[in-house]
């Protein structure tokens, strides 16, 4: 069929039609004569790339989405969707909170904390790859609501920053496929749940060693076997270690964000001492 009853089919345009193969999202077989000609996969695809063209998919993303995982594209889509939704929401907050209180200052340095939390968030998920770097921005971001009120936190935030965009971290193919796995609702919840535990861990080690023990031991017991050694998960932890023993990530980002914030130093201080509760408890297993 030729372009405009493919058009029509499609529900789209013919000049859409035509940006659409510029871009490379379609590609119709041209007649001898220079007319494309479309088929009825073309039209399906046509639908598609409309559809999400509709809700605000930008080209790229479609490019990716077509020639890749759907469903980690998909997943990837909907957390930057999601990262500016909230942004957004966040900047109209603030606006209707200063066209009531005409308070400048605090306005602009609760902003001020906006931007900080943004870039140290997209830093990481840049710099880390699959869903590990999104549970990362999601973990640190919560420790960046303290405002930058004197030169060791702002130097802090630019060495942050420097450190982040200079990290290069690459894996395996299997271990990017295994992280691209977990981009799922099952791996949000359960990333959601180790947090929980630390956090029940951190108020009280003694409550949670002595309630917990049955469950601790089973897992101390599975890292020792072969099969665990064997696992993706086993090779991804080994992996991390390796890059944060060469690339300071304990050494320098750990500190610097210590520095920067206070609150997250304070959760540093309540989780090491946790730690060396369960070194007491486990001297050999956890070594």
């Amino acid at each position: 069929m030729m372009i405009h009853e493919a058009a029509q089919r499609s529900g789209t345009t013919k000049k859409a039609i035509e940006y659409y193969c510029m871009k490379g999202l379609i590609h119709p077989e041209v007649t001898e004569n220079g007319y494309r000609s479309f088929t009825e996969e073309d039209v399906f695809l046509l639908k598609k790339i409309s559809l999400l063209r509709s809700l605000g998919v930008p080209v790229e993303d479609i490019l990716s989405l077509l020639g890749g995982d759907e469903d980690a594209v998909f997943q990837r889509i909907a957390e930057e969707r999601g990262r500016i939704l909230q942004k957004q929401k966040q900047q109209y907050e603030l606006l209707q909170e200063l066209a009531v209180s005409r308070d400048w200052d605090t306005i602009s340095r609760r902003r001020a904390v906006m931007e900080a939390q943004e870039s140290i968030t997209e830093r990481l998920i840049r710099a880390f790859p699959g869903f590990y770097g999104t549970w990362l921005g999601l973990h640190f971001s919560r420790f960046l609501q303290d405002p930058i009120q004197n030169e060791a936190q702002e130097a802090a935030y630019r060495e942050i920053c420097a450190y982040l965009d200079g990290l290069q971290f690459e894996l395996p193919e299997d271990l990017t496929a295994y992280l691209d796995e977990m981009n799922s609702e099952d791996a949000v919840q359960m990333f959601k749940d180790a947090e929980a535990a630390v956090t029940d861990a951190m108020e009280d080690p003694e409550e949670y060693l002595r309630t917990h023990k049955e469950e601790i031991e089973k897992y101390l017991e599975y890292t020792d076997t072969e099969e665990y050694r064997s696992s993706p998960a086993f090779r991804l932890k080994e992996a991390f270690a390796q890059f944060q023993k060469e690339q300071g990530y304990d050494t320098v980002f750990l500190p610097l964000m210590r520095r920067l914030s206070p609150s997250y130093d304070a959760y540093r201080e309540k989780l090491e001492k946790a730690d060396r509760k369960f070194m007491d408890a486990y001297p050999y297993r956890l070594q």
